[in-house]
């Protein structure tokens, strides 16, 4: 019963966090001068964030001083996050390869939802080392936006 209430609250989370993402920026904190980017994930699937990956990836290339700029935020809470599990490594090594060289140069700041841990039986020790974990995904994600977080 506790797995299911887990389940249907992480479900409706997920629902109203990815149906209708904030289209228009929002306004930049004062102290914030450069804006602050948050991963838009909309198929859950490892290939889309390998592509964001990528893409982020593909950006940095063009920044002189990445350690002036905020990560890009990826907040994972769906079928994509079990490519970072220890036993799914040698399948998405290339992804994870990736990911662990964009989190160590300051480029993406990758955060694994621990409520779709518990809804999955997943361990934090299952985990790299440079995955953060965050009590809610999508309460997350609402939260940086509200920060000022625009989506990437």
């Amino acid at each position: 019963m506790r797995t299911f209430l887990i389940s249907l609250v992480f479900f409706l989370f997920s629902s109203v966090a990815s149906a209708a993402p904030l289209q228009s920026p929002v306004p930049l904190s004062p102290e914030h001068e450069e804006p602050r980017y948050l991963a838009l994930i909309k198929n859950n699937s490892p290939s889309e964030v390998e592509m964001l990956f990528h893409r982020a990836s593909m950006l940095a290339e063009r920044v002189d001083n990445l350690n002036a700029y905020e990560p890009i935020v990826f907040v994972l809470h769906g079928e994509e996050a079990h490519a970072f599990r220890h036993r799914n490594m040698e399948q998405h090594k290339a992804l994870l390869d990736l990911a662990e060289r964009l989190e160590k140069n300051n480029v993406i700041d990758v955060r694994i939802c621990e409520t779709w841990m518990r809804a999955n039986d997943v361990d934090r020790s299952e985990l790299p080392e440079f995955v953060d974990t965050v009590p809610l995904g999508p309460l997350e994600e609402v939260r940086l936006r509200k920060d000022g977080y625009i989506y990437f």
